[in-house]
């Protein structure tokens, strides 16, 4: 399929081949119709990407986080920072229409078939959360139908005016959104005045005007910004218009440099609207799809679009006089340059080819090249990680593997990764990835909630799999791949337990095959993560402890040659709010063998701390590493120390696998070892202050 996007240093917007995206729980996969374009918030998105690494340089908190980088994980990884190999293009839009071609797992309210809005981008498919969508009512126009995100961006802002019938209403800038919001206005019956320095936005309306001494406006309600400038201007005039105790509302992107004695002796209220309304940027709602009950929250992101389609089925508004042209979604990349003429568009429909047929799954007529001594890999993610750290790695082991095809939910990242790694890709979606008998082995570095169901399905194909940690959020996903294992001819499973592999690691691993340790003290100083990143919503990262802090049970396991026996956890409890603070996290494992791991997990020290800090005690000698660079040993009365520069053991724990896949080595894992490391996992993460030690 085709989609519009913007690359990092190319001021020209460009329709990028990927893949179909794929609908994961929750979301619904569109066939777009039309889609309209933002040009205020899509300019200021190509503007974002051509911003030099000079100029962000220039910002004093990007310096500060380069230098912390720098001292915590070296140059290279300021280099990978400020030059990522990954650089996902933008993609542009955010208001369309189409047709509902396939739902994913948990959606009740969509079928296929079904016309709809929704706010995703310009792309040919568009895979959103059910609650970014609306049905279409059967009496409405499809075209008007996509203005309705942008509708609900008006809406939104007239709501927090909190204006009704007969109030005045002044709208400053006459744009696509402030068109909008003097018709839904109008339509509620306040009185309505528009100002825009633009002549041809304000023609032919007795109500517009070019500046506001044209107007002779006073004692006005309520102010509506949605311009988009560098002046400050539109705040000026607001407050200097607005009556006592009036509000104004900012839609637009403007500065706020405010007049204290104006705000004081009228006593305004300024209000800054954040986009489609309550939900926005809330992952609950927007990836989840957990709705806000209705007797809380009466006007939702979702409700909104539902208010703005409503009054167009009812004919309250019409909108196909805003606009200025259509043009075929073929090309899109040429209507950016309108915007920046002195003649402006106002608004611009993008029209898709709705005649051709989808190929969400297909098998490719492809002539199987020679069996080499090379492992054929199909990579199920591209994200950050998959970027940064596992291809280098590959690429460095590319005598040993040849990466064939590189699939992810969104398309887009995978045709990023692909592209910037010289891979052919092959394979570009998971079904032909795991279907291709070409394919010897694949790599899972999705999100985590997805790990056990990918497992589950390259066990039932027959690949060999390496899959990031954890490999499943809950237990009975663990009985699930247990089921798998036991059903397939020649299940190959290994985990991306990688410290077990580093340098250091092994280096203590031979001092402990004479003397043997019995405690183990882990401290990961990491940073702090925001309460709604991906990592920390249960669903689907699982959270930090099952997604990280894993690490340091398996390596304790391996270190003592036990299986963990028992575990408990627990966190600090903010009484205030009555919430658990899981970046700052106390696990204790007792092993088989009498052995017992003590594992900090932190995020609230101080990040000039290492990362990772390791204390292996035991037969009267000590181990402590930092870091896996740095390691202190004592034994009797020496103390020695030893530097290495291989890392964590990416690069150790892929070859090992590789190793593996071609028949030169077993599996340094047994199931019971990664089925019972697992559920130590899950038992942390999910018992925490439960008070108890839990069974493994």
């Amino acid at each position: 399929m085709k989609q519009l996007v913007v690359e990092k240093n190319n001021p020209d917007p460009i329709l990028l081949d990927t893949p179909i995206p794929k609908p994961g729980p929750g979301e619904v996969l569109i066939k777009n119709h039309y889609s309209v374009v933002s040009s205020g918030t899509e300019l200021a998105a190509i503007e974002v990407a051509n911003t030099s690494v000079g100029e962000k340089l220039q910002n004093s908190s990007n310096i500060e986080k380069g230098l912390n980088l720098l001292k915590n994980d070296g140059v290279k990884a300021v280099w990978n920072a400020v030059f990522p190999k990954n650089l996902i293009p933008l993609q542009l839009g955010y208001s369309s229409a189409g047709e509902v071609i396939q739902t994913g797992k948990g959606v009740s309210g969509f079928h296929v078939g079904d016309m709809v809005v929704s706010n995703g981008n310009h792309a040919e498919y568009v895979s959103v959360n059910q609650n970014l969508c609306v049905r279409i009512p059967d009496n409405t126009d499809i075209k008007e139908s996509a203005f309705t995100v942008l509708g609900s961006i008006a809406l939104h802002g007239l709501r927090l005016s909190e204006t009704s019938l007969g109030s005045k209403v002044v709208v400053i800038g006459l744009g696509i959104v402030g068109q909008l919001v003097c018709r839904l206005a109008e339509a509620q019956g306040s009185e309505v005045i528009g100002i825009d320095p633009d002549e041809k936005r304000t023609e032919g309306n007795k109500n517009y005007f070019t500046s506001i001494d044209k107007a002779s406006i006073q004692d006005v309600d309520s102010v509506i910004i949605t311009a988009a400038t560098s002046s400050n201007e539109p705040i000026e005039v607001a407050t200097k218009i607005a009556r006592n105790k009036a509000k104004i509302v900012v839609v637009g992107d403007i500065p706020l440099n405010i007049s204290r004695n104006e705000f004081y002796y009228k006593e305004l209220e300024l209000v800054v609207s954040k986009s489609y309304g309550p939900g926005r940027y809330d992952k609950q709602y927007e990836v989840l799809g957990k709705d806000y009950p209705i007797e809380y929250v009466r006007w939702t992101e979702n409700r909104n679009f539902e208010a703005f389609i409503k009054l167009l089925s009812q004919g309250q508004i019409h909108l196909l006089d805003l606009v200025s042209e259509e043009v075929s979604f073929d090309e899109a990349p040429s209507v950016y340059k309108k915007f920046t003429e002195e003649t402006k568009p106002l608004s611009v429909v993008l029209r898709y080819d709705i005649k051709s047929e989808p190929k969400i799954e297909f098998t490719p007529d492809i002539d199987l090249e020679p069996t080499t001594s090379k492992v054929k890999l199909g990579i199920l993610g591209a994200g950050n990680f998959a970027s940064t750290t596992i291809m280098p790695i590959l690429k460095e082991l590319k005598k040993d593997c040849q990466v064939l095809g590189v699939a992810s939910s969104t398309g887009l990242s995978a045709q990023s990764l692909a592209t910037n790694f010289k891979i052919k890709n092959k394979y570009t979606t998971e079904e032909e990835i795991l279907n291709s008998p070409e394919i010897d082995a694949v790599l899972i570095l999705t999100p985590h909630f997805n790990h056990a169901e990918l497992v589950i399905k390259a066990l039932s194909k027959g690949k060999a799999i390496y899959v990031e940690k954890p490999l499943a959020l809950t237990s009975d996903s663990l009985v699930e791949i247990e089921e798998a294992i036991y059903n397939a001819d020649n299940p190959k499973l290994f985990i991306g337990f990688n410290r077990r592999f580093s340098e250091a690691t092994q280096f203590i691993k031979q001092k402990l095959i004479q003397n043997p340790a019995n405690s183990i003290s882990f401290r990961f100083s990491v940073p702090p993560l925001d309460k709604d990143h991906w990592t920390n919503i249960k669903e689907i990262g699982g959270g930090r402890v099952v997604g990280e802090a894993i690490h340091a049970i398996d390596l304790a396991c391996y270190l003592f040659d036990s299986l963990p026996q028992s575990i408990s956890s627990s966190a600090p409890i903010d009484k205030e709010n009555n919430e658990v603070n899981e970046n700052q996290v106390f696990i204790n494992v007792n092993f088989a063998n009498g052995a017992h791991a003590s594992i900090q997990y932190f995020s609230e020290t101080n990040q000039s701390l290492g990362k990772e800090r390791i204390e292996v005690h035991g037969s009267g000698n000590s181990y402590i590493v930092e870091d896996f660079q740095l390691l202190r040993y004592l034994e009797g009365n020496q103390d020695k120390s030893k530097v290495f520069s291989s890392g964590k053991g990416h690069k150790e724990s892929l070859q090992i696998f590789l190793d593996y896949v071609k028949n030169n080595s077993e599996n340094p894992f047994t199931w019971l070892e990664l089925k019972s490391i697992s559920r130590a996992g899950i038992y942390a993460q999910d018992y925490m202050n439960s008070g108890q030690q839990h069974s493994v």
